[in-house]
């Protein structure tokens, strides 16, 4: 089954899912993809065993994505490279153009990783917070991807 939804929160936003099965409660407003599914968004694109889509006034609340693991994937400009992620739950939420990864999440942009039990990434502001709850001993790891010469790199002299 293939649905798509308007998103009125960002112009020419357009949600399309793809899965084996769905499942639409209207008193709930919401929408559940099972099996193999795929969500296409904003240049992004979301792979998991199960999305939900919640709804709020014909606009995209949340999407929750769940998988061993689920993937999310986002296409950047030509000089910089696409960045991808991995999780148990990935939580995006549209008008905040928040990312949340949670349960052995990864990021990978730039060539630059991160992993940790909980990722939070703001696609707009490129921000990026990691951490692990209270109760998890999880530690935070980040691989940098360093230029061998910086200086070298940057001068603009022949």
């Amino acid at each position: 089954d293939v649905c798509a939804a308007a998103n009125e929160d960002t112009l020419s936003s357009e949600l399309t899912i793809e899965g084996d099965s769905a499942v639409f409660l209207q008193e709930q407003n919401t929408i559940e993809y099972v099996g193999n599914v795929i969500a296409f968004m904003d240049g992004m694109r979301i792979n998991g065993d199960r999305i939900l889509v919640e709804m709020t006034a014909d606009r995209i609340k949340r999407i929750t994505t769940t998988g061993a693991p689920a993937s999310f994937w986002q296409k950047q400009n030509m000089t910089e490279r696409d960045t991808t992620a991995t999780a148990n739950t990935i939580v995006y939420l549209p008008a905040t153009s928040l990312l949340e990864l949670s349960g052995s999440a990864s990021l990978t942009q730039g060539g630059n990783a991160v992993s940790s039990a909980r990722i939070r990434y703001n696609l707009a502001l490129r921000k990026l917070d990691a951490g692990s709850s209270d109760f998890s001993q999880e530690r935070v790891r980040m691989d940098l991807r360093i230029p061998a010469n910086r200086a070298e790199q940057d001068s603009t002299q022949p």
